[in-house]
């Protein structure tokens, strides 16, 4: 009987910290482009939140595919 392994517990744990630095970072980049535009087009704090908050679903959708990954595995 071939029975399919799923991923062991140091696997998901590493696989989690992946997924909040990958949310972390995407935030993090689009904070820092909306500021750099609103820097260079003069515009207060417009792009700004806009920019975070797209760095967050971004993060949330790449979270998706890398789970997506470790349950096929």
């Amino acid at each position: 009987m071939n029975r399919k392994k799923g991923p062991n517990a140091l696997q998901i744990a590493a696989t989690v910290s992946a997924m909040g630095f990958e949310i972390f970072a995407f935030i993090i980049i689009g904070a820092l482009g909306g500021n750099y535009m609103d820097q260079r087009f003069e515009t207060g704090h417009l792009w700004l939140p806009i920019c975070a908050v797209a760095g967050f679903f971004l993060g949330l959708f790449s979270c998706y595919f890398t789970l997506k990954s470790l349950m096929k595995d």
